[in-house]
């Protein structure tokens, strides 16, 4: 093999050249899932080749969002794989703990991941900016076009030093409201973060949130060039026009009015709620609640209905594989819970065509107006879900105004073409290399 004499060349500018050529080399059909960090694929057979004018977009990612660092997909929205989003990807985890035996990997041909630990969650991003300086940094400069926090926090307050320090332009992305006590209750540390936005995002360009009530939050306390929330994907709408395949009705005589519960049937589960709520409707031999799941609790709340004395009215159904025919076909679909998962079932509700009674979320009351499109409830009243309840049941047109306004917000509020998504996914975040242009811009014409 022959050696290349490193005291007659940059070495710097020799990795940079060996990265180029390693991202336009043409993917092994037996290698695309392989792993390899940095420094294994600079090791590759090395070609420099000279490009000039490229039109790609290299941003690099910082987040402390550890579910990242699962190897199978590193998306931010749970649907776009970033190697498929930019031409050049770099994913910078900032953790508290030790420090991982394999601080970089390659996960896909365009795509890097660098893990960045301490001890002491406030020294992260000291580590984090050490990690880029020796793995981003070549003879012509900072790889990435673009700097990207994922939080208004540690990850933030590197992104402001890397951009200052390598001139790029950083935005950054809002994704829970740091001024909520549930916040605070995550982390211990949350009672100094918060604190920190009023020093990150009042010096950035860019700004992009996840809901519209962080959008408001955000626009409301700081001066923004350019405050936005992320586009949003879904493949809901298609439900609208499911047929009903399915009538609950025959299938569980002598019920007229059914109301339905989907969920893990947990300790955490809200079923308890939802139960406590409609026990009083129960009492009607006519109504009933169907429940969707299964899970450790499921005893107990079997054992809940019967010391309530609507054993009978309840239902539980603990092997559906498609809940779509029972949310084409049920009353009310009643969601106390605050989950994820619980989020995904309201909005595949709305798109189904039930009339829902929800527990108030930062995501829901984003979406829904309540009385409009949604009956939305504190998540512990139970009385405010039983009279919503009660509401629904005796009023059919309110029913079917709130069917057709969810289902028109359905229409309205979520990307449904997976190729516009994604380009409207990249556009929010390339928007900020037009900020600095613009900037530099206005600063010309003042000292002119």
């Amino acid at each position: 093999m022959a050696r290349k004499d490193l005291s007659q060349v940059d070495a710097s500018e020799y990795e940079r050249s060996s990265l180029e050529y390693v991202l336009q080399k043409e993917s092994r059909a037996k290698d695309d899932t392989r792993y390899l960090s940095v420094e294994e694929a600079l090791n590759e057979e090395a070609v420099y080749q000279v490009k000039s004018n490229r039109d790609i977009t290299r941003v690099l990612f910082i987040s402390q969002d550890e579910s990242l660092l699962n190897p199978t997909q590193q998306s931010l929205d749970g649907y776009i794989n970033l190697a498929d989003l930019f031409d050049e990807v770099h994913i910078l985890i900032l953790r508290q703990g030790i420090e991982p035996k394999n601080p970089v990997l390659r996960l896909a041909k365009n795509m890097w991941l660098y893990t960045a630990s301490d001890k002491n969650w406030w020294w992260t991003p000291v580590q984090g900016n050490k990690l880029v300086k020796e793995q981003l940094v070549f003879a012509d400069g900072f790889r990435p076009d673009i700097i990207v926090a994922r939080d208004p926090f540690e990850s933030a307050l590197l992104a402001i030093h890397l951009g200052k320090k390598y001139a790029r332009p950083v935005q950054v992305h809002v994704l829970e409201d740091y001024t909520k006590a549930e916040f605070l209750d995550k982390n211990r540390h949350n009672r100094w973060r918060r604190y920190l936005p009023k020093f990150t995002v009042s010096r950035v360009l860019s700004v992009r949130t996840s809901t519209r009530n962080l959008f408001e939050l955000i626009t409301k306390r700081f001066k923004v060039k350019d405050t936005d929330i992320l586009p949003r994907f879904n493949n809901y709408e298609s439900l609208i026009s499911v047929p009903a395949t399915l009538d609950l009705k025959t299938k569980y005589k002598p019920f007229v009015f059914i109301m339905l519960y989907i969920g893990k049937l947990g300790h955490d589960s809200a079923l308890v709620r939802a139960i406590d709520a409609a026990r009083f409707g129960l009492q009607n031999p006519h109504i009933g609640l169907i429940v969707l799941g299964d899970g450790a609790a499921r005893k107990e709340f079997e054992e809940r209905a019967k010391i309530l004395g609507i054993k009978e009215q309840v239902v539980f159904e603990t092997d559906i594989k498609d809940d779509i025919p029972y949310l084409k076909s049920a009353n009310v679909l009643i969601v106390p819970d605050t989950t994820p998962e619980s989020e995904e079932v309201a909005l595949r509700g709305a798109a189904a065509g039930i009339p829902m009674v929800l527990a108030k979320t930062p995501t829901r009351e984003d979406i829904f107006v309540d009385g409009e499109s949604a009956h939305l409830c504190e998540a512990n009243d139970v009385d405010a879900f039983s009279l919503k309840l009660n509401i629904l049941m005796n009023d059919v047109l309110l029913r079917k105004h709130m069917v057709e306004a969810a289902q028109e917000m359905i229409r309205s509020k979520f990307h449904e073409d997976p190729t516009a998504y994604k380009a409207a996914y990249r556009e929010s975040i390339e928007e900020v290399l037009f900020l600095g242009l613009n900037e530099d811009e206005e600063n010309m014409d003042e000292s002119v």
